[in-house]
């Protein structure tokens, strides 16, 4: 059975019928579709497990939020304040007085910034067992018909439309300082702004950085081939773009040789365009010039918690801009090299900042 988001409530005690009964409920959420069951009923759990042919990997608790005591331990409570609801899981520590044993020390918590779920989860007193929707390693389906077709076996789909966003950032915040295991909607250095400080990152990922400039043959390749002297490649991606790129260019002469002072290499350097993608893909994004910031911001304004100026980033200087050197001697290039060299310098540490040093 499908229904329209737009009708849900008038299904409510439809719905609340239907989890109860151990039933199988398709949610749209504010990233990707979900599918839930009550999270005190085993077979139901066992079927939901069967059904997305998943073994022995945690799954995500919807609960309301001022539930949210009842089965945690609440720890750094501003964070939890501040991105719940939201597109975020966060993981505690289980509360041990927990009379529901889902054999787990930690779990995760989430709560879409969907009114229907947040009605829901307020209405219903038990915690849902929620997981994506899709088969275990497959892409979530985004739509009720993928749903439906997919997984008849399904008691209640409820149509939210097409979501295909990304899905939900998961930080862990049984660590000090927490602890990004999956990133997602929410920016790495949104979260750091809350926080008040760095955070983590998993030994499972990097940090991806990305400079922008003009032309992509000058300012944003020659800063990347830099920093890449400073940070090894096990925690950190590079990419540049321009904003007014020819696509498939090297990198100007001077540049590589200005770079090969430094100890680096673009030789393999091509230049792209800016696009909505590279900018979703980034932790943070570093610009030449104020132009450069507007157009970014123009393409994906919600970038903007994760977008600044190379020179600007943790510092306070007047004069913020690095000038294009296209077409001036080499001694220009190695001018802006050194330029923008001590704001390399505390961009690579402040990116270690956010690993546990490997040995």
């Amino acid at each position: 059975m499908i229904i329209k988001l737009g009708d849900a409530e008038e299904f409510y005690t439809q719905i609340i019928d239907i989890l109860k009964k151990g039933g199988i409920v398709a949610l749209p959420t504010d990233t990707i579709y979900g599918l839930a069951v009550d999270g005190t009923n085993q077979k139901a759990i066992k079927k939901l497990s069967v059904l997305k042919r998943r073994e022995n990997k945690p799954y995500t608790l919807f609960v309301a939020k001022k539930r949210i005591p009842d089965y945690a331990l609440i720890k750094k409570k501003k964070l939890i304040d501040y991105f719940l609801p939201g597109p975020i899981t966060i993981i505690l520590k289980k509360n041990p007085e927990l009379p529901i044993a889902w054999g787990l020390e930690k779990i995760g918590i989430r709560i879409p910034q969907t009114e229907f779920i947040i009605k829901l989860l307020n209405n219903y007193e038990i915690p849902l067992i929620v997981t994506s929707a899709n088969l275990s390693n497959e892409p979530p389906l985004t739509s009720a018909q993928e749903i439906a077709e997919k997984f008849p076996e399904i008691d209640l789909i409820i149509d939210g439309g097409r979501i295909d966003g990304p899905p939900s950032t998961v930080l862990d915040l049984t660590t000090t300082p927490p602890t990004i295991l999956r990133k997602g909607k929410i920016p790495i250095l949104e979260i750091e702004k809350i926080y008040g400080r760095p955070i983590l990152l998993d030994d499972s990922l990097k940090f991806n950085l990305l400079f922008v400039c003009t032309g992509n043959t000058c300012r944003s390749p020659m800063a990347a081939g830099i920093i890449k002297t400073m940070v090894r490649d096990e925690y950190l991606n590079v990419s540049t773009a321009g904003t007014a790129a020819i696509d498939g260019l090297p990198a100007s002469p001077n540049t590589q040789i200005v770079v090969k002072k430094f100890g680096g290499s673009i030789e393999d350097h091509r230049t792209k365009c800016l696009n909505k993608e590279l900018i979703a893909e980034a932790d943070l994004i570093l610009v030449m010039e104020y132009k450069h910031y507007e157009t970014v911001l123009e393409l994906v304004p919600e970038a903007v918690a994760k977008t600044f100026l190379l020179k600007e980033y943790k510092r306070r200087i007047k004069y913020n801009e690095i000038t294009d050197p296209a077409g001036k001697d080499i001694q220009v290039y190695e001018d802006t090299a050194l330029e923008m060299y001590p704001s390399l310098k505390l961009v690579a540490r402040d990116i270690m900042k956010r690993f546990r040093r490997k040995e």
